[in-house]
């Protein structure tokens, strides 16, 4: 007997609950809401979801998408509600996480999720930095989405949005590609919900416009939460003494479980670690990407790692950064090259200099890196006492850039 496989349709990259599906990353930001109700439905909790922001790109599609889900959204009790501007749609969100604290709630909690551009999260900040003071719900939670512009594609000015993000005391997440939104939005989910923090999702636009193949039968174990976490109670008092409390809570309870949080579950990790290693790279986000492709190009394969001299820091959540994890990477290294899109973006402060005392000028912020930048950097760093420890067999990454490129590279620094 002959099994008929059933034609892929369009609507199962919202419908589709194993298998694989291709999403742009503002479509994987359109599911997301969709697959945390089937997950609260499924662990018996009826949770909502509230949605409300500005449009502006790299997100500019995200709420016609919404709109055209709309069916899709009511069937899993979202509702979407476009702000009138960034800092109205902010103050929503905020009701959403006290919804639930109120008499006649008839939700167990509500996911809220704020939306809008860089330059939208500067305008609602007054709004933004009061809701993360009240906090978020433990069974609700509530998200930052910002579309950040790097590369100034389709806007007047580079913009990032990671010291904005530090300065509101917002822990965010730094997505690679559409894979990732789904993983590290969920993780952002149950991060504040663990917390009582609002949390951020950087979403620059490579990862917002760029298209890949997600796997929706991937294994994603349970989130480890750390000990006292899931205990804050929203409120709106903000007037002494409940706002010495919060402010309190906040810069040392909160933030300490965002860490931690990170920690358990390996937001940050390490990466080919060997015996060897003398250059560490850090990198997050698309970047991150980026820097595999440049190593490739070198002839370094992912699977090459441990027996190269090379190490790698995937950060997952640059800030709060979890140090320790820092400390890890950085132990026997020599030098260390920190990778990132914007001049105002995220950096280590552990790491900003390389440990042999050279450091490279940053780029200019439209600079965004590609593989070949990347590789070009890679290749020119040269070993100061590690030629024994990177053992005699193995090329200097100037020869493996040479002979994939055929000239070269130039030192970006003295």
């Amino acid at each position: 007997m002959t099994e008929t496989v059933a034609r892929p349709q369009l609507s199962d990259r919202y419908t589709a609950t194993s298998g694989q599906v291709q999403l742009t990353g503002v479509q994987a930001l359109a599911r997301l809401p969709i697959d945390q109700h089937r997950r609260d439905l499924a662990a018996g909790r009826n949770v909502g979801t509230f949605i409300s922001g500005y449009e502006g790109s790299p997100l500019a599609g995200y709420d016609q998408e919404l709109g055209r889900l709309k069916q899709l959204l009511d069937a899993n009790d979202v509702t979407f509600v476009p702000g009138l501007n960034e800092e109205a749609a902010a103050t929503s969100v905020q009701g959403s996480q006290l919804a639930c604290t109120l008499p006649g709630a008839t939700r167990d909690g509500v996911l809220g999720i704020w939306y809008g551009k860089a330059p939208g999260l500067d305008r609602a900040t007054d709004a933004l930095r009061h809701g993360n003071l009240m906090g978020s719900h433990p069974r609700g939670g509530a998200l930052v989405l910002v579309g950040d512009d790097p590369a100034a594609k389709s806007s007047t000015l580079p913009c990032a949005s990671d010291v904005a993000l530090a300065d509101l005391a917002i822990p965010y997440l730094y997505p690679a590609d559409s894979q990732d939104v789904l993983d590290l939005g969920r993780h952002a989910i149950e991060l504040s919900r663990a917390t009582g923090l609002w949390v951020g999702l950087k979403i620059v636009a490579a990862v917002a416009d760029g298209s890949s193949t997600v796997d929706l039968a991937a294994d994603w174990p349970a989130p480890r939460i750390p000990p006292g976490a899931g205990t804050h109670t929203p409120t709106a008092r903000l007037l002494h003494p409940t706002l010495g409390q919060l402010e309190r809570d906040l810069v040392t309870n909160r933030l300490r479980l965002a860490r931690q949080y990170a920690r358990l579950n390996g937001l940050n990790r390490v990466v080919g670690r060997g015996q060897g290693d003398v250059l560490g790279v850090v990198a997050a986000g698309h970047t991150w990407l980026e820097m595999l492709a440049a190593l490739r190009r070198l002839g370094i394969g992912e699977a090459d790692l441990e027996g190269s001299p090379v190490r790698l820091l995937r950060v997952g959540m640059p800030w709060p950064l979890e140090e320790a994890v820092v400390r890890e990477f950085a132990e026997g290294l020599e030098e260390i090259l920190v990778v990132e899109r914007s001049v105002r973006s995220w950096r280590p402060p552990s790491v900003t200099c390389s440990t042999a005392g050279r450091r490279s000028p940053p780029s200019p912020a439209s600079a965004t890196p590609t593989a070949r930048s990347c590789s070009r950097a890679t290749a020119s760093w040269t070993p100061t006492r590690s030629s024994a420890r990177c053992g005699a067999g193995w090329p200097s990454m100037g020869s493996r850039w040479r002979a994939t490129n055929g000239s070269a590279p130039r030192r970006p620094c003295p």
